[in-house]
């Protein structure tokens, strides 16, 4: 199944090995039946990195199953000073 992926703040410098536009666009093929955690995971990611998941417009977490054109968003955790 194909997702499609948006990568914001500094998660889009840390794909190296995938196409990924300015604004942080991917896409990526999964298994039927794949979670998120499964994309973050092909995607080569720390979890620690991702902060905050959205599934078409929906906040999300790891265990959630995917499905085809499911929209995803990963944001990296927020920190301030």
């Amino acid at each position: 199944m194909l997702v499609k992926i948006r990568l914001h703040d500094i998660l889009k410098d840390k794909i190296k090995t995938e196409k990924v536009s300015e604004k942080g666009i991917t896409e990526r093929q999964l298994p039927e039946g794949s979670t998120v955690n499964d994309l973050v995971i092909s995607l080569g990611l720390k979890h620690e990195l991702v902060g905050l998941i959205i599934v078409n417009g929906r906040q999300v977490n790891y265990q959630f199953k995917l499905c085809e054109e499911d929209r995803v968003e990963l944001f990296s955790p927020l920190s301030g000073g």
